[in-house]
């Protein structure tokens, strides 16, 4: 069944990721005033990232019928079998940051990133390909799922992206999606944990538009 938004819905999830943005982006900003320690401001960019995606869900799922289930990767695991040197070796750990559901099955695969560089967008990349070869083994399409890069702000030329983009669609018959739920490019001067950074609402309301097509 497809679903339609409304301005209803577009209102509601915007209020959502502004809400949920304030709140984590001035936690962010504490703990880069307090302990100024990079492993720790880099873990809680993550976390605003994580929020921020998961608060779309939240109020999206107010004017479904049914929810939309966000998985942590690491409760989702998918495995794939591999014959080498007269041995099968099982990788029974195949995730990636966020697996979601609707109504009992797969729609969607998503990679949280603060920023997305060339080199972070590669890896993602490389992580559903296993999945996508995961799924085969299992006689499912991978096709029926989205592969998704759920940013806060981009951090490479468009040309390279489009690049990785070509052949991954070239090894998978698949086009990924990318999303940055914020306005401008990334500068180090002026990181999240200093810069309250605006956020882009005709990006979410696309990134919404397009999670509406796999229901």
């Amino acid at each position: 069944m497809f679903y339609f938004a409304t301005e209803a819905l577009y209102e509601a999830v915007f209020q959502s990721v502004s809400t949920k943005y304030d709140e984590e982006q001035k936690k962010l900003s504490d703990i880069g005033l307090i302990h100024r320690t990079e492993g720790e401001i880099r873990y809680a960019a993550g976390e605003l990232v994580e929020k921020v995606l998961q608060s779309i869900f939240d109020a999206m799922n107010a004017f479904l019928p049914y929810k939309i289930i966000s998985k942590v990767g690491s409760s989702d695991y998918l495995t794939k079998k591999i014959q080498y040197n007269n041995h099968v070796y099982i990788n029974d750990h195949i995730q990636v940051d966020r697996h979601v559901w609707y109504q009992g099955r797969r729609i969607a695969f998503i990679e949280n990133k603060t920023y997305l560089d060339t080199c972070y967008f590669d890896r993602a990349l490389a992580d559903f390909k296993k999945i996508i070869q995961a799924l085969n083994q299992q006689n499912l399409d991978p096709k029926r799922c989205a592969y998704i890069v759920f940013a806060g702000q981009i951090a490479g030329r468009e040309n390279t992206f489009l690049n990785y983009e070509a052949e991954f669609w070239d090894e998978t018959k698949i086009v990924p999606k990318r999303y940055f739920f914020l306005k401008g490019i990334r500068n180090s001067l002026k990181p999240l944990y200093k810069i309250k950074h605006e956020l882009d609402f005709e990006t979410i309301k696309a990134f919404v538009d397009f999670i509406l097509t796999l229901l």
